[in-house]
């Protein structure tokens, strides 16, 4: 059972962010909804659980034990190469992380699925929707 209230204003932004996927299909909100919504697209399902985070920077090993209810809930689903399992957590601010639930451990991911590359560089790509930024060596070059 999950405590607090639902995140009403995270699972509208969740949903705008999941149609840019596939299709969407929300799920009635119950206390033991093993997730919120599913994304069909192509021939995958990604079933995906949303979460309002306190610290969105903690360590993955941090990450899921602060949400280990919900990663339980997604671990209920059958393990597949056609199903994904994702925990979506936010922060007040509306910055968003993005997690990939596997039987051993989590993955960070981009918004689109795919696997982070540069974990700074593309969080505040996916996230904020800001252009990554030069090195600090490149600036300095550009200022001379």
């Amino acid at each position: 059972m999950t405590r607090g209230r639902p995140p009403k204003k995270g699972l509208v932004d969740a949903t705008t962010v999941a149609t840019g996927r596939g299709t969407v299909m929300c799920f009635m909100r119950a206390s033991e909804s093993p997730c919120d919504f599913m994304i069909k697209s192509n021939d995958k399902l990604v079933f995906v659980s949303v979460r309002k985070a306190i610290r969105l920077s903690e360590t993955r090993e941090k990450m899921e034990r602060e949400f280990q209810e919900p990663i339980m809930w997604l671990r209920s689903f059958p393990v597949s190469a056609d199903i994904i399992r994702e925990l979506w957590t936010y922060s007040r601010r509306g910055i968003w992380r993005f997690l990939r639930i596997e039987q051993a451990g989590i993955v960070e991911i981009c918004q689109d699925g795919t696997q982070l590359k540069n974990q700074f560089i593309e969080v505040i790509r996916t996230v904020r929707g800001v252009p990554a930024r030069k090195k600090g060596s490149a600036l300095i070059k550009g200022n001379g």
